[in-house]
């Protein structure tokens, strides 16, 4: 891979405490910012540092995307003592997934407040790098820190993200019964038939599944802070990005009405084979659709999928202010498997940010 040198980024001027400046890591630094970004409980940093880098290409991460806050001595000739790093993982549908250092074992480097203004401005740097260079196209910064990690959502407030909601990883084993079961298929309600997407022309598959996605983000209870942050093509981008796409198992909610078959709801589900899971990508219902048990139904077909595809279990994630989804998904044997907090920034919003 190849990576720049140290140096301060080209326009953007962040406000780190006096006497500290943000740089973009270079290899002679790689092994030292990696040692920051790896969780600080461990006893031997070094050897889990060198294991990051080395399976980063394989994890399809550029180590490149490192910035790091460093003291400003005479001489910035690497290795540099890094305080604090920020590493950006690009992904689908025009995003990057956030991930910053942990307070160090013995205290932060200039104190907690120090360190939050560090990480704040790496924040900011990391936006602004995404606004000017437009390679890769990245609209939306993630990030997905632990419940108790109060410095990390200190942080991210701080940089101008927004909290979304409290995630909850749900998990259900799949047993021997349920393949023995997957052989009955759901009765779907009156004039409703699901259908998966490899049954539609590929022509028109795009524009259904559009319109079904925004029908059913209104009066959502699944994270509705994030309506309006990201476009539905950046979010189906996401969607077919996830796991292996396999369109027969893309499912549709067709309704009969006045004017003929309109598609009215989707299952997205798409396999880990490296996991041996199926993940519910996404489930979702317009509102002339829902209350008809339409949910509990396609759970089962879920189920089902899982069951004849033989692998471990079926993974979701889900707001936990969702109650009923979480009371469908433990009807259906999931079980929470986790929690992390969830917050999103737009590059444009994080970049112009005052810490």
């Amino acid at each position: 891979m190849t990576r720049s040198v140290d140096q301060p980024p080209t326009s953007f001027q962040p406000s780190p405490p006096a006497g500290f400046a943000v740089v973009r890591v270079s290899e002679e630094s790689l092994v030292h910012a990696a040692e920051r970004l790896v969780s600080q409980g461990l006893r031997d940093r070094r050897t889990a540092a060198k294991r990051l880098i080395a399976s980063a290409p394989e994890h399809g991460i550029d180590l490149s995307a490192i910035w790091a806050t460093v003291e400003r001595p005479g001489s910035t000739a690497p290795p540099l003592a890094i305080r604090q790093a920020c590493l950006a993982v690009p992904g689908s549908g025009a995003t990057a997934m956030i991930f910053i250092s942990e307070p160090m074992p013995g205290g932060e480097p200039g104190g907690p407040e120090s360190a939050r203004a560090e990480r704040i401005a790496l924040l900011r740097q990391v936006a602004t790098h995404f606004v000017e260079t437009r390679t890769p196209k990245v609209k939306i910064l993630q990030a997905l820190p632990d419940l108790a990690d109060a410095w990390a959502e200190s942080a991210f407030r701080g940089a101008g993200f927004v909290y979304v909601g409290d995630l909850e990883y749900e998990r259900r084993a799949i047993a021997p019964a349920d393949l023995r079961g997957s052989r009955h298929e759901p009765a779907w309600p009156e004039g409703v038939r699901v259908a998966p997407l490899a049954s539609f022309p590929e022509s028109q598959r795009d524009a259904m599944l559009l319109r079904v996605l925004e029908e059913s983000y209104q009066d959502t209870l699944d994270c509705p802070e994030l309506c309006g942050l990201r476009e539905t093509p950046d979010i189906l981008a996401s969607h077919y990005a996830t796991g292996i796409f396999d369109p027969s198992i893309w499912y549709l909610v067709m309704r009969q009405e006045a004017d003929g078959e309109v598609a009215r709801g989707c299952m997205l589900l798409s396999r880990v084979p490296d996991q041996r899971v199926v993940e519910l990508v996404y489930i979702g219902l317009s509102p002339e659709v829902r209350g008809k048990g339409l949910g509990r139904r396609l759970l089962d077909l879920c189920v089902r999928v899982a069951a004849e595809a033989r692998v471990d279990a079926v993974t979701c994630a889900v707001d936990c202010r969702n109650e009923p989804a979480r009371r469908l998904y433990r009807d259906h044997g999931f079980q929470g498997a986790g929690r992390r907090k969830a917050f999103v920034g737009r590059v444009a919003d994080v970049a112009r940010t005052d810490s």
